[in-house]
């Protein structure tokens, strides 16, 4: 049986890692704000990075499966599509960023249409009318905004994270202070 003692002690003692995991979104919080722009290629490029190394050891395992006379055919294809992904993303980044960022307009422009024609369509005596009309007016504007302006899309949208991740950051400090002054007068 667990002494639950033991157990809000080794809880409260971990004060330091929440006071880390705060200062850290709130430094991430600090550049999506103040340098958004680059801090957005940033994480694009970081992201390739890491897509790039997984379509590379995906390729090993290809590799491993044409010299064991297993199928390979799936994964050479996948492993070369996440590589060619992963170049793109680290090498033409903000080419790439624009790209997705239009595709994601699209959808939400295509998304909106059709929830427009549903709520024109639609029998009056559904409660949903007001609400697809709505919603379909929203989802035109946002994706005819990230359609025709896809990186300064990107960056307002990273600057929202970066006032989330600030957000989160000071109650995560808040909360370690707490945890560390109440483990404190636990022991004397």
């Amino acid at each position: 049986m667990v002494n639950t003692k033991t157990m809000e002690h080794h809880l409260y003692n971990k004060w330091g890692l929440l006071a880390t995991n705060g200062v850290i979104a709130i430094l991430f919080g600090v550049m999506a704000l103040f340098i958004p722009g680059p801090t957005l290629l940033t994480l694009v490029t970081y992201f390739g990075v890491v897509i790039l190394l997984l379509g590379l050891s995906s390729f090993v395992g290809v590799i491993l499966n044409i010299r064991n006379h297993l199928p390979y055919l799936f994964d050479l294809l996948e492993s070369l599509v996440i590589i060619g992904i992963g170049i793109l993303l680290t090498f033409y980044t903000r080419k790439s960023l624009e790209v997705f960022v239009i595709i994601i307009g699209s959808w939400a422009i295509l998304l909106g249409i059709g929830q427009l024609y549903l709520a024109i369509k639609i029998s009056p005596e559904l409660n949903s009318k007001n609400a697809l009309f709505i919603n379909g007016g929203i989802s035109l504007i946002f994706g005819l905004i990230l359609y025709f302006n896809p990186f300064q899309s990107a960056k307002f949208f990273l600057v929202l994270s970066g006032l989330l991740a600030l957000a989160i950051g000071l109650i995560l400090i808040i909360l370690a202070l707490k945890l560390k002054n109440f483990s404190g007068s636990e022991e004397g």
